[in-house]
């Protein structure tokens, strides 16, 4: 499935940077075709906005083993082992024949190539519908030009600049075909509403302001604020070669809708013709009466009847000039005014086409390798599958472990806990045993009252001999509670404080309870 997408997206960028002096738009010619002419052209897919830092997609390749390019700043980066020749070979994979063709030729796609799965990457991130004139932010991410102005107006940006319509929008021709009778042109839809709306410049900026306010767009895909300027929406460059490789989507997987002429009176002809000049599409008798013959419109080159009118090159936003260079310092085309400014006197520059032949080789070499690659993708492909099985199985087995082992350290602390609330239970009985015999003996001095009576009695007696004879052994008995008074002390505490737990170390055990040698760790 990576081969048919990789070709899809790269065939169109290496083929449209040659620019508007090949003629015809070339996704919009009956198929493939020689090389009209090469051009030094502005190249779409290089027309990504300013961006710090170095350019990621112009840099050297992460494969080391091969020279630099032409351009050390745009070459393309060392591969392993030799380079794939341009020559198919029975070592290539099919796909890698047309894009290994030489500069300009068309890139014929293989009835075979599954394109479902690139769908996600032609699907805005805002409206997740196709893109419609996409628009090429900094952060290399891309958002339809409607959307993207709605996002502005819901984030307060109201505007009142109508010259904020990307490169060549969509429009019709303000004359009116003799067959169209009483129905007038028809009416622009919600995409050039907004489009003319101008949503996106110069916010709440008046004519004669002084101070522009600068705007700030927050990006739907990477959620970065997007410095856009004072031009706003107007700075981008229109990603022109995504809206052919939707285009192109959409004719392969049948989608699109029948062209109908846009001035015939009911019932409208299927449109047979475009013209990129006049931005509508024809049938065949009103593309004749809109292009008289010995007029300036018969030199209009007829193209397939499109929807999307695009420009045949990249503008300028600022000078609506053709961009000739590429800064490598901001990463953005520019045209010759721009070149002379003061903004970029002591950037690098360099000429669009030697920038498009660099990262036409670069994209070259990184496409062969990745299809030379393709025994060895499935390989690991196949390995990443059972690596995923054997995590699966492995993964419930290392839980079961971990279950059972802290199920068992529970079960000892539940023994423990058992244990050691037993040895409680036992000395609280026995306390209590000892309280209970010490109160009785108090009760019975209470109950013994008749002891002291006979005392009394005992010491009326004169005989001195009867007298020893009797009170030795009252007398030990009335020491025994004498001493029992003066020296009162409970027979037990009521304190279980000796009985307290020492967890702390056994706390930080399992605080620092884990995995050995940290093979728990992904």
């Amino acid at each position: 499935m990576l081969v048919p997408v990789l070709a899809l997206i790269l065939a169109p960028i290496l083929v449209s940077v040659l620019g508007p002096d090949r003629g015809p738009d070339p996704d919009l010619s009956a198929g493939p075709g020689p090389d009209p002419g090469p051009g030094p052209g502005p190249g779409p897919g290089l027309d990504a906005g300013p961006h710090p830092g170095p350019n990621p997609g112009l840099g050297a390749g992460p494969y080391p083993g091969s020279a630099p390019g032409p351009d050390p700043d745009l070459s393309a980066g060392p591969y392993p082992g030799p380079i794939p020749s341009p020559i198919p070979g029975p070592s290539l994979h099919p796909v890698l024949v047309p894009i290994l063709a030489a500069p300009g030729d068309a890139l014929p796609l293989s009835p075979q190539t599954s394109m479902k799965n690139m769908e996600r990457e032609l699907v805005c991130p805002v409206c997740k519908e196709m893109y419609k004139q996409p628009l090429a932010l900094p952060c290399m991410h891309n958002v339809c030009h409607v959307c993207a102005s709605e996002v502005l107006l819901q984030h307060g940006y109201l505007c009142c600049d109508p010259t904020s319509e990307p490169s060549s929008p969509a429009a019709t021709p303000a004359t009116r075909s003799p067959r169209l009778g009483r129905r007038g042109v028809p009416k622009p839809d919600r995409l050039d509403r907004l489009l003319k709306s101008g949503f996106g410049t110069y916010p709440g900026r008046k004519r004669g302001t002084v101070h522009p306010q600068t705007i700030s767009f927050p990006c739907p895909a990477c959620q970065r604020d997007i410095d856009l300027g004072e031009r706003g929406l107007g700075s981008l460059f229109r990603n022109l070669t995504l809206e052919r490789v939707v285009e192109r989507y959409r004719q392969t997987i049948n989608i699109s809708a029948a062209i109908m002429c846009q001035f015939c009176k009911p019932p409208q002809l299927e449109a047979t013709k475009g013209c990129t000049e006049c931005k509508s599409s024809f049938c065949n008798e009103c593309f004749k009466l809109y292009h008289p013959w010995g007029t300036q419109k018969a030199q209009h080159e007829p193209t397939p009847p499109t929807l999307t009118f695009r420009p045949k090159g990249l503008m300028c936003p600022e000078h609506k000039e053709e961009v000739t260079h590429y800064c490598k310092t901001c990463q953005r085309l520019v045209c010759q005014l721009c070149r002379v400014r003061r903004t970029h006197t002591s950037h690098k520059i360099t000429p669009v086409l030697s920038a498009y032949q660099a990262l036409r080789e670069k994209l070259t070499k990184s496409l062969a390798y990745i299809l030379s690659s393709q025994d060895t993708v499935q390989t690991q492909i196949a390995e990443l599958e059972e690596t995923v099985k054997h995590t699966e199985v492995n993964g419930s087995q290392a839980k079961e472990e971990v279950s059972q082992l802290i199920q068992g350290l529970c079960s000892m602390l539940e023994e423990k806990r058992a244990s050691l609330l037993q040895a409680i239970e036992e000395c609280q009985q026995e306390r209590l045993a000892s309280l209970h015999y010490q109160i009785q003996e108090h009760q019975a001095m209470l109950e013994n009252s008749g002891m002291v009576g006979y005392a009394q009695e005992v010491l009326k007696e004169t005989d001195h001999p009867c007298f020893v004879q009797a009170a030795k052994q009252l007398h030990n008995r009335i020491l025994r509670a004498t001493d029992s008074l003066q020296s009162f002390q409970p027979a037990a505490t009521a304190s279980f404080s000796h009985f307290q737990l020492d967890v702390s170390r056994e706390l930080k055990l399992l605080t620092d309870l884990a995995f050995i040698k940290g093979c728990g760790r992904c």
